[in-house]
């Protein structure tokens, strides 16, 4: 065999090995991240089944909030009015993230 050959083969597997324990470290520094991404799928997939519960049971929702709002009507609207300023702050935020990163 070529000596060149031999020279690019003997490279090709150093750089081989040095992928792998670089893809070992970029697993084990990433690997809180995976946890937390984990569990935010997790609260997504929860999300998504109470969504398709309420929808399948608008009778049963529609006669808790009337319930709420007949029992304890200042509550309600005060849960409504902080569920509010919390929608506007979020879309605040994500439209000052976006324009921001147009600018960069």
């Amino acid at each position: 065999m070529d000596q060149r050959l031999i020279d690019l083969y003997v490279q090709r597997g150093r750089l081989r090995e040095r992928i792998g324990v670089q893809r070992g470290q970029v697993a084990r520094e990433l690997a809180p991240l995976g946890a937390a991404l984990h569990t935010v799928d997790r609260g997504r997939a929860l999300l998504h089944q109470a969504r398709l519960w309420l929808s399948a049971h608008p009778a049963l929702v529609t006669t808790a909030v009337v319930a709420l709002l007949v029992w304890r009507p200042r509550a309600v609207v005060r849960t409504v009015r902080t569920g509010f300023s919390l929608w506007r702050n979020w879309s605040r935020l994500r439209e000052w993230a976006n324009v921001g990163l147009r600018v960069l």
